[in-house]
């Protein structure tokens, strides 16, 4: 029946088409819903791939703006040297560098763990891919081995500590530690202390800190497998 002048419709509710269930049971109505699962999970795919490649694109982002920062300040600073605004523009800079560096670092190591969140996710579509037909799986393999050709599938998920070396934000941690050192064997030197034990303290904060850095990623690291883990058994999902 179509509504009088005189009817007044609920704000946000237009009116219902005749023939067309709720949303909430439309599942139900649906003529082929295998099709209709199958088109889900492909756009589920594409938006988690999307969200890698977000991921990627803000951790790049990120590193180049602090070493651009960085080099711009070792470029002011080279311009400063000679005068006696030099000690000053470092005590200033480096500070700065260095809480920039932290936060980037931070941010660098969340996005990793995203990344990793949707990677697990598409290898879960993968793994059903696999599963479509007699045969498939052999065109959605699952990375076996050390040196597996798409080992790279994994990544994140490994065990071995020795990845963390090879991350973006183990790269900034490290470049951070190393003006974080420089800072201190400077501030020792403008204090009084001697050159060499001064240089030497420098190095020994910036060793401290970039193995700081390395225990707390592989921490965070770890605390994501065993996340992920605890969610795959409650899904009843196994890993082959």
């Amino acid at each position: 029946m179509n509504p009088e002048p005189g009817d007044r419709l609920d704000e946000g509710e237009p009116p219902r088409t005749p023939g067309l269930p709720e949303a909430a049971v439309s599942a139900a109505s649906l003529p082929d819903r295998p099709a209709a699962f199958l088109n889900a999970l492909l756009t589920e795919h594409f938006v988690l791939e999307s969200a890698r490649g977000i991921t990627v694109t803000e951790s790049s982002s990120r590193a180049s703006l602090y070493l651009t920062m960085l080099s711009s300040s070792l470029v002011a600073f080279g311009f400063l040297a000679p005068t006696r605004y030099a000690m000053g523009f470092l005590a200033v800079i480096i500070p700065v560098v260095v809480l920039l560096g932290v936060f980037t670092y931070e941010r660098l190591v969340q996005t990793s763990m995203e990344d990793i969140a949707a990677l697990t996710a598409i290898q879960r579509i993968r793994r059903y891919y696999g599963t479509l037909l007699p045969g498939a799986g052999a065109y959605f393999a699952v990375p076996r081995g050390r040196h597996a050709p798409n080992e790279l599938l994994e990544i994140g998920r490994r065990q071995s500590w020795r990845g963390i070396f090879f991350t973006m934000s183990s790269a900034i941690a490290v470049v951070n530690s190393i003006v974080a050192g420089a800072g201190v064997a400077l501030a020792l030197t403008q204090s009084g202390a001697d050159e060499v034990p001064a240089i030497a303290c420098g190095m020994a904060a910036a060793v401290v800190l970039a193995v700081l850095h390395g225990v707390y990623q592989f921490h965070r690291y770890r605390q994501m497998r065993l996340r992920i883990a605890e969610a795959e058994a409650l899904d009843g999902v196994e890993r082959r």
